[in-house]
């Protein structure tokens, strides 16, 4: 959802009074309500199963009358074949999988290119040619009282220099050893020890947080923020330590430099969009692979674990450094 806001702002800004609705999962619904460039949004639960919810969409999409399905997901077959039956009368998306046949006009899918500048590409069937010089996110000055109160109560200033070590990600195969992580916290705090640490992550990542060492001198925030709060959280931050995840595209909208580790996917497509990042990857001959898990036998997820913690720190040192020259 962050990735496609250049695409949204595109649209919006060449259709200023038209009324733009978003047909989205439940799990991305939250970051919608202060969108600026989204009128209202149509929530696929997919909760009374494939037909009768493919069915039921389709009812609620004929009903508002629409002129225009731009089908952003670049490979969906069900996210086309939607407003063909609802019968919308331009529909434009990428040609894959025979999609083409649902769409009046589609174009070819093209995956060695970030995956922003992939969704602006259907945007030129529509002759409109945007710059995406930049990524929002859509947090309130709410959200960042809220988290200047977490803070406080944790005993961090306004003042106090704050790095957020991200510690999941949605595949297992894109997850950095928790040892190494353990290890970079106690040198960072060794090499800094004003800077604060503040661990992220959603409630399910909770465990990961409670299996790092007691002796680690961290603010343990997984969990206890939501989607928006924490983008208020990360825009605090001077760096994010992250894996490929959604975390990392967060911190990249607000504005706060990355340190990201790449394994199974590709930066090419899926690295941190903007200036001010540090992509780490290793040249394993099998990635990028796309896989959640692991078909090596012989060194699983070796595209992970050839990262060391020691070239992790050195480039959060030169994050620092620069953070520090610029104030």
């Amino acid at each position: 959802m962050v990735l496609l806001t250049p695409a949204l702002r595109a649209l919006k800004r060449t259709y200023p009074e038209s009324d733009l609705t978003l047909l989205l999962r439940p799990r991305v619904a939250d970051l919608m309500q202060t969108h600026p460039y989204v009128d209202a949004c149509i929530v696929d639960n997919k909760t009374e199963g494939r037909y009768q919810s493919l069915a039921n969409l389709v009812r609620q999409i004929r009903r508002k009358i629409f002129d225009l399905a731009v089908v952003l997901h670049p490979t969906s077959f069900r996210n086309a074949l939607l407003p063909f039956l609802a019968r919308v009368p331009m529909r434009v998306g990428t040609n894959v999988s025979g999609r083409g046949m649902l769409l009046t006009l589609s174009c070819e899918d093209n995956t060695n290119i970030h995956e922003v500048h992939r969704y602006l590409r259907v945007l030129q069937l529509l002759n409109i040619d945007a710059a995406p010089s930049f990524l929002e996110f859509w947090h309130t000055d709410a959200d960042r009282q809220f988290i200047e109160g977490v803070l406080c109560a944790e005993d961090v200033s306004p003042d106090d220099r704050i790095i957020a070590v991200n510690l999941g990600t949605t595949w297992a195969t894109k997850r950095w050893d928790l040892a190494n992580f353990a290890d970079v916290i106690q040198q960072i705090t060794h090499l800094a020890p004003a800077i604060k640490i503040v661990l992220t992550g959603s409630s399910s990542e909770q465990e990961l947080a409670k299996a790092l060492p007691d002796s680690l001198s961290v603010i343990n925030l997984v969990g206890k923020t939501d989607i928006l709060q924490l983008g208020a959280l990360l825009e605090r931050c001077e760096v994010c330590l992250t894996s490929d995840s959604g975390p990392m595209h967060i911190a990249a909208a607000v504005g706060t430099a990355t340190v990201a580790l790449f394994g199974p996917t590709s930066p090419v497509r899926h690295q941190p969009y903007g200036t001010g990042h540090t992509v780490i990857e290793k040249p394993v001959s099998c990635r990028p692979c796309y896989k959640q898990s692991c078909h090596r036998q012989d060194a699983p997820d070796l595209c992970m674990k050839e990262i060391s913690s020691a070239e992790v720190v050195k480039a959060l040192e030169i994050k620092l450094r620069q953070k520090s020259c610029a104030v």
